[in-house]
């Protein structure tokens, strides 16, 4: 096994991996799109790689340029108007009504259309025979939460649901706004052709090794990127023009939609945190294990222009350094994550594990996967916010009470440091 830790995009595969084999092990009734665990490296494949854009080493770089804008400021939210209770006009006694328990508003796709609906509506089985939806198990805030928190609607389709298929469709869809076109206007400054649908396009096809087709377009008030791989040179991937019908029929499907104001991810003390906030935290003490180094921001530059843009999750990472060999200490990678305001995904998006007390925390989640070494999560609440503090541990050793008491330690750090 590879003696460097995790980093980058690497590092949030090897996670979703690890909380999507969680849930495959830990729950009594299997999820509705279980994936196989049949790497020996942790990490999502090669299928999902492309779906995210990522394509082919030569179709995703130009797809993935900096966007000329830094990311836009979180919104103020709006204050809740106060319920009052106006009392009865007589003294007769009425049956006391049931108190409702107080609801969570969770955020939702900008567009008001499932997987299965915009298929339909695009007719998705003239571009992936056979097509059916696939879960690729996202059970991290960066993923989980963050994205749904800006309204944007995924969807990856293959034959059979298959993702070892050799073709693979992913759409994702968000309100534009002025991002999606300086995004798109950066691609075209590059060199990228358009499309010629919707108002502004550009596309990157690969109709040679490993067909590939990475697409961002904006269509009136909506911002669409697709993503297509296949290893069949017969097939759309590669082929801008045979894509473009692709991407048309989803501009049709949209229509005229107006996406509605966006969902208001409420104040917390989560809302300005930055990496650098959490180096007070004496991460190495905590761990046991005096060579991690950190933090360190997660490098987003693998994502296409919506899931870089519009996330509001912070991933932070602890690692023993990519030039050092010995992984046999304590906790060798550490990294929080978390996406302000998602305290309505805990609970409902995290993987069952076993109820663990973490000072700071309103309530926290300990699991683990074993396979060919130890990967553990702690799922926090902290101030209406997911938080999710994940550690690697010696490869050759299975997981035991000790390495959960020592990514406690380590949360509770991370906690105090924010805290300040």
């Amino acid at each position: 096994m590879d003696a460097e830790p995790p980093t980058g995009d690497d590092l949030n595969r090897m996670l979703v991996s690890m909380k999507q084999g969680v849930l495959q092990r830990a729950a009594e009734t299997p999820p509705a799109h279980p994936r196989p665990w049949a790497r020996r490296h942790l990490g999502l494949t090669l299928g999902l790689v492309a779906l995210l854009g990522i394509g082919g080493a030569g179709g995703a770089a130009a797809l993935l340029l900096p966007s000329p804008f830094e990311a836009a400021p979180a919104a103020v939210p709006t204050g809740e108007p106060e319920t009052t209770t106006t009392p009865s006009a007589t003294a007769t006694p009425s049956t006391p009504r049931p108190v409702e328990p107080e609801t969570t508003t969770v955020p939702e796709p900008a567009l008001p259309l499932s997987c299965a609906e915009l298929a339909t509506r695009i007719d998705l089985g003239s571009f992936v025979p056979r097509a059916k939806e696939y879960d690729p198990g996202s059970y991290f805030p960066s993923e989980a939460a963050s994205s749904l928190q800006a309204g944007v609607l995924e969807c990856h389709w293959y034959p059979d649901g298959n993702e070892y298929a050799d073709y693979s469709l992913g759409v994702v869809v968000s309100p534009a706004g002025d991002r999606g076109r300086e995004w798109i206007s950066g691609l075209s400054q590059s060199g990228l052709p358009s499309l010629g649908v919707g108002d502004v396009s550009a596309a990157n096809c690969d109709p040679e090794f490993s067909p590939t087709c990475n697409t961002s377009t904006v269509a009136g008030e909506w911002w669409i990127e697709t993503s297509a791989r296949s290893t069949d040179a017969g097939a759309p991937a590669g082929d801008p023009a045979a894509h473009g019908a692709v991407v048309a029929s989803v501009v049709a499907a949209i229509g005229d939609t107006t996406p509605p104001a966006p969902w208001v991810a409420p104040e917390t003390s989560w809302s300005d945190t930055t990496c650098a906030d959490l180096a007070r935290a004496d991460v190495a003490a905590a761990a046991d294990n005096p060579l991690l180094t950190g933090p360190t921001e997660t490098d987003r530059s693998q994502r296409t222009g919506i899931l870089r843009t519009q996330s509001t999750a912070v991933d932070c990472s602890w690692s023993i350094g990519p030039d050092t060999t010995d992984d046999s200490m304590p906790l060798t990678w550490t990294t929080t994550t978390f996406a302000p305001g998602s305290g309505w995904a805990f609970g409902t998006r995290t993987p069952p594990g076993e109820a663990v007390t973490v000072a700071g925390a309103d309530a926290a989640s300990y699991a683990c996967l074993s396979f060919e070494g130890a990967a553990c999560t702690l799922d926090l609440l902290v101030d209406d916010t997911w938080v999710a503090v994940a550690g690697t541990y010696d490869p050759n050793a299975a997981p035991d009470p000790a390495d959960r008491d020592r990514l406690v330690a380590v949360a509770e750090a991370v906690l105090a440091a924010q805290r300040g």
